[in-house]
């Protein structure tokens, strides 16, 4: 990353940070947790069936029911392969 990239991340992740919105977690079909728009997950990572995804601000329920929804772009939806 080029060090304006950093500030840029730096400047929305505080802004996330700040909205200080529920998180919420919930086990799902890997097949269905791959169609959220938006979603995050580490390229060659190996994540189980189901999968945990936690999603800030959004119901893991709610993007399941709408996994096009485009606010899963403006928050953090992330697989969890384990702690």
């Amino acid at each position: 990353m080029t060090v304006e990239q950093v500030k840029k991340t730096e400047e929305e992740s505080k802004k996330l940070i700040a909205r200080n919105e529920e998180v919420f977690a919930k086990d799902t079909k890997l097949a269905v947790a791959k169609t959220i728009r938006g979603h995050r997950a580490v390229f060659g990572e190996t994540y189980p069936d189901p999968v945990r995804v936690v999603s800030i601000g959004i119901p893991v329920d709610k993007l399941e029911a709408d996994p096009n929804n485009p606010a899963g772009t403006k928050t953090s939806i992330e697989f969890c392969g384990g702690t």
